[in-house]
This record gives structure tokens, sequence and C-alpha cells, in this order.
């Protein structure tokens, strides 16, 4: 299950990508998304959400052209992997531990789970739930701008 050097996208990456905003195409290339040896990385979970916007937005043609074209492209962190669903059981009790909000966000905790068993780099602009993750050396995420596409500190 391990890919080292490979990027995991978070639902709001893939949603610039989908779109196809300038945001999109930064990260895209910032961080040589289309160029890499290695096919980001999604969870499951993410497919889920993705589909579940389109349908509540009435996506048009397009961008569900788009969407099935990701779909095909990015590679997909099954949830049921026993490695993922430690990874999950790890992160919910730490965070319920430490009081952090990703425990009430279970996407989010799966998303990570998916992160750290696959042993990438989770790409997000989701500051509040993945932050303490990080800054606790947990899980290797770069938690970017959403106005910029830029990573913050």
């Amino acid at each position: 299950m391990s890919t080292p050097g490979a990027y995991l996208l978070d639902t709001s990456i893939v949603l610039h990508l989908i779109r196809e905003t300038h945001i999109g195409a930064l990260i895209a290339d910032e961080y040589g998304l289309r160029a890499s040896t290695f096919r980001p990385l999604i969870c499951e979970v993410t497919l889920g959400e993705l589909e579940a916007f389109a349908h509540g937005r009435g996506w048009g043609e397009r961008k569900r052209e788009v969407l099935d074209e990701l779909k095909r492209w990015l590679v997909a962190i099954d949830i049921s992997d026993p490695t993922v669903m430690h990874a999950y059981a790890e992160i919910s009790t730490l965070a319920k531990t430490n009081g952090w909000s990703i425990v009430s966000a279970k996407n989010d905790l799966w998303i990570a789970a998916a992160t750290h068993a696959s042993n990438g780099t989770l790409l997000t602009m989701d500051r509040k739930e993945f932050r303490p993750l990080r800054d606790g050396g947990h899980l290797s995420i770069a938690i970017l701008d959403a106005r910029s596409g830029r990573t913050m500190s």
C-alpha cells in the first residue's frame, strides 16, 4: 500500500481541478501532478463527496466529463483496506484524546487515514481539520491557501 512521494488530493483540491480554475492549474504545476512518475491518490470517500457535490449542484456535462476523467487518472485508496482501517482507528483515538475538531469530521478522518496508509502527502485547503495532524508530525500535509493556491505555513 505504501506509495512514497505520492500526493493524496483532498476534495477542495480536486474541485479546483474539475472547475479548471487558475488555482487548480497552479497547484497541478507547483506539485507536478501531471508530470510526476506517481499518479496522485484520492481517498474513495472523496469520490463519494464529489459525486454528492455534483448531484447537489446539478453539474453540467463538461464538469461531469472532467470528473470522470479525473476518476480514471487518480488512484483511489480503498478504505476497507486493513492498513487504512487501522490508521483510521489510530488517528481517531489521537484526535479524541487531544480534542481536535477532525474527530467529528468523519470523512476527513478517512482521508487522513488513507494518507497515512499510503505514506503520501495530503494536499488540502482545510486548515482547521488537518493542521493538528500536520503540526504534530503525524502526517505529511501541505495546507494550501484557498485564494492563491500557495502553501501556507
